[in-house]
């Protein structure tokens, strides 16, 4: 939960459970880190959602309880409204963290739709007008290391076996085609951005490319000839791909404190360096 610093200022962090999950200090969620920098400086506003259900074993799992742009652009009119009503804090950023559920159930232009119908409500706002947003990128999953399996099997078995084997595709298989679809998400999410650059009130936040360079890191491959490869970027699960290290991910989808690292480094550098006054010493409250 955010801490209620009542009278102050607002930013306010909207998304799925990545952005729910953030205010937890045992991953270190962005949530929880801004809450820490902006101590008495602005309040950190929880907008995240998610299914009050365990955490999930794995990517698989959690496809009937994900939270997508469609569902929640309800959500989204209550925050617009709460935030323009007479007595409300000024609200200084909104972040705006989706794509990771749509990215499997939702046409990608439909998620476009709904992310600029959410940028163009703040907009269109007068008493948003020195609001600040961050369109944050769908990020990739993890998807453990392919192995070739040894089976033992009679003669014929076996061969009719190796015949199927033969034709499979592992890049028609449904992860690595969930693992491409966020990238696909993730690219579109930073061109929405770039469309209103002339806003100067919009900044696209590229996590799918911040993580895959610190996994490229972590193997020694960022300046590698072959590092953006589609068929060996990190988390990808086809044969000579390696998976991200232990602490990025929790499940393959949802993040441990590496990755939240990551993106707690990525938004403070686009906000700080895009829109200085933001910064919390120079905050008014």
């Amino acid at each position: 939960m955010s801490r209620k610093q009542k009278g102050l200022p607002q930013i306010v962090l909207f998304g799925d459970s990545l952005t729910e999950w953030s205010f937890d200090d045992y991953n270190r969620g962005f949530g929880w880190a801004l809450e820490n920098k902006y101590h008495g400086k602005a309040e950190i506003i929880n907008e995240g959602y998610s299914t009050p259900t365990p955490q999930y074993e794995s990517i698989m799992l959690t496809l009937d309880f994900r939270f997508t742009s469609s569902m929640l652009r309800n959500n989204f009119r209550d925050i617009i409204q709460r935030a323009t009503e007479p007595s409300a804090a000024p609200t200084l950023l909104i972040t705006i963290f989706l794509g990771a559920n749509d990215a499997c159930l939702l046409p990608l232009r439909t998620f476009e739709e709904n992310i600029r119908k959410f940028v163009d409500d703040i907009l269109n706002e007068d008493r948003l007008l020195n609001t600040k947003v961050v369109l944050i990128t769908t990020p990739p999953i993890n998807i453990p290391e392919s192995e070739e399996d040894e089976i033992d099997l009679d003669q014929d078995l076996g061969l009719a076996l190796a015949a199927e084997l033969d034709s499979y595709d592992p890049k028609e298989g449904a992860a690595y085609k969930t693992y491409m679809s966020k990238k696909k998400f993730a690219e579109k999410t930073m061109e929405i951005a770039t469309s209103y650059e002339g806003t100067s009130r919009i900044v696209g936040l590229d996590l799918w490319k911040a993580l895959i360079d610190a996994a490229l890191r972590d193997q020694m491959r960022l300046d590698a000839a072959d590092a953006y490869d589609d068929e060996k970027l990190p988390g990808c699960g086809l044969k000579g791909a390696k998976a991200f290290k232990q602490g990025y991910f929790s499940d393959g989808l949802h993040f441990e404190g590496l990755a939240y690292d990551v993106l707690t480094a990525g938004l403070l550098d686009v906000v700080l360096v895009k829109w200085p006054e933001l910064a919390p010493e120079r905050v008014e409250t």
